[in-house]
């Protein structure tokens, strides 16, 4: 099995200080602490909206992502305690009415580790032995249907209202004072607007229509996305954590026929908002998905003058991303998802200045072996070359396994177990490997 990528490190108290790469914002290492203090989404994620839609018997919590650009109606998706609260209410029926949705969901994690204070460079539950509240996660929406060939209007916003997990997704130019305070340091607990759009359904722009939005949207770079109900793990595949989180501009996806799909889009750069560290960048997706075939492959890309902006000390940066995912049966999906990048004229950990690439391979096992129960296989390679993105370089492995338990509607249970290790460095608080384990709950509300 091979796997994918990632960013940074800081080190506990008594290692010296990580590399940072400029430009990027990781939270202070924490002090060796005294003591250790639905059905799942075991399919593929969808494409980023959090939109938690049902998908096939043993997947009820996510969309199949063979579907992801295909111009079907949504299945029916399932209503939680704040849909089904606000529906007799004179808001719920004018939000029915007018086809806007409001949910959803909140995660915490707890992880034990063989470090004693930070597990980083993973990141999202980068805190070793502590609990964190990683997403309290809003969604509000008015979607479109693609099937319906007529023209569309609608929007999202999707927000981070709080949890941990905003402290590496706020991009810069909007709200990143909150990853400059206390010392230096970020908030624990910041607020990120992750996603807020408009978007429109073009009948006459292509073949079968063209959806486009305009915003800040969730990056198509990746299979593994942030929405908590969407992935599989608490943790993140390096691949995921050290390439683009989101992109803002306008992104256009437009189905061909039925086999193929293509994407097109222009952005501000990668993880930039409006901001002085701005440089136009193409967003770009060719997607095969037969639509009674079993497998799908798609190619996506990030293109700009890869430079290094040193007077806004900001990594621009390319990045080409496949994926091919196989859905062997019912209930066995395999995905790979491979990613290089690369950026020129960067300041190196060693005191140089240059070229810096980081690439790798993730590999997924997903088995649904119940309605309410499944369980995903992680194994993941990532090379930093020069230790650029996570601040120490070699080769890193991962392997994570993990089951998820959906034990009443609204509810997701997911422990899960890791290993990390890089030969050639020693990352981990001064150490070549890292295990860690998590015992993870979602609530959906």
């Amino acid at each position: 099995m091979l796997p994918s990528l990632l960013l940074t490190a800081t080190l506990a108290a008594g290692q010296p200080p990580a590399y940072t790469p400029p430009g990027v914002v990781i939270p202070a290492a924490q002090p060796p602490a005294a003591l250790p203090k639905d059905v799942p989404p075991a399919a593929p994620p969808t494409n980023g909206n959090g939109s938690g839609n049902d998908g096939p018997p043993g997947n009820p919590d996510t969309v199949e992502r063979i579907k992801d650009d295909k111009e079907e109606k949504p299945p029916e998706r399932t209503k939680y305690f704040l849909e089904r609260s606000l529906a007799e209410t004179r808001l719920g029926k004018l939000f029915e009415d007018r086809g806007i949705v409001v949910y959803g969901w909140t995660q915490m994690s707890y992880t034990p580790s063989t470090a004693s204070g930070t597990n980083l460079p993973m990141t999202l539950n980068d805190r070793a032995n502590e609990f964190l509240m990683n997403q309290n996660y809003l969604v509000a929406e008015k979607t479109i249907d693609t099937s319906k060939k007529e023209f569309q209007l609608g929007w999202a916003m999707n927000w981070i209202l709080p949890g941990s997990d905003a402290r590496y997704t706020i991009i810069r130019g909007l709200w990143d004072d909150q990853l400059r305070k206390n010392n230096g340091g970020p908030e624990l607990y910041p607020i990120d607007p992750y996603q807020f759009y408009v978007q429109a359904f073009l009948p006459n722009l292509g073949p079968n229509g063209s959806k486009v939005i305009v915003g800040r949207f969730a990056t198509h770079m990746s299979y593994e996305v942030i929405q908590a109900v969407d992935v599989p793990f608490v943790s993140r595949s390096y691949g995921f954590q050290y390439n683009p989180f989101t992109h803002t501009g306008v992104w256009a996806t437009t189905q061909l026929n039925d086999d193929w799909t293509v994407g097109n889009g222009l952005a501000t750069g990668n993880d930039t908002f409006i901001d002085p560290a701005n440089r136009l960048t193409y967003l770009g997706r060719l997607q095969w998905a037969p639509k009674e075939g079993k497998s799908q492959v798609i190619f996506n890309t990030s293109v700009t003058d890869p430079t290094y902006d040193a007077s806004q000390a900001f990594p621009f940066y390319n990045d080409y991303n496949l994926q091919v995912i196989h859905k062997f049966t019912d209930k066995l999906t395999y995905v790979l998802d491979a990613t290089y990048s690369h950026i020129s004229d960067a300041p190196l950990p060693n005191g140089t200045t240059g070229f810096a690439d980081w690439y790798g391979a993730v590999n997924y096992l997903i088995y649904s072996h119940t309605d309410t129960v499944a369980s995903t296989l992680r194994a993941e390679v990532f090379n930093d070359t020069t230790g650029f993105r996570t601040g120490f370089e070699g080769l890193y492995t991962e392997i994570t396994y993990g089951i998820a338990w959906k034990p009443c509607p609204g509810l997701l249970i997911r422990p899960s177990v890791r290993y990390d290790y890089n030969g050639y460095s020693r990352p981990f608080e001064g150490d070549h490997h890292l295990w860690t384990a998590v015992m993870e709950a979602v609530v959906r509300w």
